[in-house]
């Protein structure tokens, strides 16, 4: 689940950027958690878990560059668009992990372009804590391309290598429900994002070929076709 901080002080300019998100986040099919705040204060009182946050400059109080300023001092991996009325003094606006910023009133197409960028590079920056022998390893789930099952337990492929999970391949495909994996026969979990071309086979970027079941062919299809138009709205 993604979750997103809107911080401005027009009551406004939250209902408009909440209804940009409902459109946007619907119409991907992401699970996302929307959290307001009416000034900066209140978002640093809040101390709440943000994945994405969208900024104000303008607000009475601390503006939301001083608030910008706050979480690198903090080294927060918050991920930060700005919203203004005024274009004057955004280079004070960028720094890191800030992703541009968006002129009110604010316009559908752009705000949904600034937000592909920030979803894109979330999923792509995602890690998973991988159980291996006598081992915790952490991995970047845009590296990895399959498991394969191995016994009660399975064998990982990423573009690290090959490594050993403790985990078997029903406890992965329910961690990585969410993640865009998909389970296209008994002793195969497949990252969608890592397939190069299925016919009767999937072939992946690495070069490797997975079965698919025939069972589960068509559903595997639909899956990654969704996965595509997802990925390129």
């Amino acid at each position: 689940m993604i979750r997103i901080g809107i911080c401005d002080d027009e009551k406004k300019y939250r209902e408009i950027a909440g209804e940009l998100l409902r459109q946007y986040f619907t119409g991907k099919r992401i699970d996302y958690k929307q959290i307001e705040y009416q000034s900066a204060i209140s978002f640093m009182e809040q101390k709440d878990r943000i994945d994405i946050l969208i900024l104000d400059i303008e607000m009475e109080g601390l503006s939301g560059i001083q608030l910008k300023d706050w979480l690198s001092q903090e080294e927060s991996e918050i991920r930060v668009l700005f919203v203004t009325s005024h274009v004057e003094g955004m280079p004070e606006a960028f720094g890191k992990n800030v992703y541009g910023f968006l002129k009110k009133p604010l316009r559908k197409a752009e705000f949904e372009k600034y937000m592909d960028r920030i979803i894109g590079d979330i999923e792509d920056n995602q890690i998973i804590m991988i159980k291996s022998i006598n081992k915790k390893l952490l991995v970047k789930i845009s590296s990895i391309y399959y498991f394969e099952s191995d016994c009660k337990y399975s064998r990982m492929v990423s573009c690290d290598g090959e490594n050993f999970c403790d985990e078997g391949l029903i406890q992965l495909e329910e961690k990585l429900s969410t993640q865009n994996f998909f389970r296209c026969h008994k002793s195969f979990l497949v990252n969608l994002r890592n397939i190069c071309d299925i016919s009767d086979n999937i072939r992946m970027l690495n070069g490797d070929v997975i079965p698919v079941s025939r069972r589960k062919a068509k559903r595997l299809e639909e899956a990654y076709r969704d996965y595509v138009i997802r990925k390129s709205r």
